[in-house]
């Protein structure tokens, strides 16, 4: 009798936390609520720091680059959607290191979308991502994730069959293996495998 007591005062001590912070989370206005990324990364001698701010579908990313303590390059742009991740890699092996932030949409679908730049002492350039081939997009619809191994940036995501719901991939998965090539000059991430 007596362990069935405290049982029912511990449930109600947690069912009273869990009410108040559902009000506290209801009672704060949505413009208030930001979802910011934020992440430090250290590549050799260089400090990347990435920020998103604002609210919305379009947010300003600001990138910075720094060497000891000098900021080298500042990037202010939008983005459409958030930024989920990001990572640093010398996918060329030029010794001029790259920034890979990983964004996705809002929605159900989620899609992927890379941005990149790759950095010199006191420049920088932007790197494109080739859209996916028809082969490629076969049973595409999102939900993509993006990682650096071995060498190459991988994008993974399930694949869908005609008739799936949007959360019931039964295709299996993809994986694509992007490598960083110069095209007519500019800096593009090609799927090799």
């Amino acid at each position: 009798m007596k362990n069935g007591s405290v049982i029912r005062q511990i449930i109600g001590q947690i069912v009273i936390i869990s009410v108040l912070l559902l009000c506290n989370y209801a009672a704060t206005p949505a413009t208030t609520r930001v979802d910011v990324f934020k992440k430090v990364l250290f590549f050799q001698k260089y400090r990347f720091e990435a920020v998103t701010t604002a609210t919305g579908s379009v947010r300003e990313l600001v990138l910075k680059v720094f060497e000891n303590e000098q900021t080298l390059v500042t990037i202010r742009q939008k983005t459409d959607g958030i930024v989920v991740n990001a990572e640093v890699a010398d996918l060329d092996r030029n010794g001029s290191p790259e920034i890979y932030l990983y964004c996705c949409t809002y929605g159900s679908g989620s899609f992927g979308k890379v941005l990149g730049f790759q950095f010199f002492p006191d420049s920088f350039d932007a790197i494109r991502t080739l859209p996916l081939t028809p082969a490629q997009a076969d049973g595409y619809m999102g939900h993509d994730a993006f990682a650096i191994q071995a060498g190459f940036l991988t994008r993974k995501f399930p694949v869908y069959r005609p008739g799936d719901a949007n959360a019931q991939a039964t295709g299996g998965s993809r994986t694509l293996r992007y490598a960083l090539r110069e095209i007519e000059g500019k800096l593009v991430l090609v799927a090799v495998i």
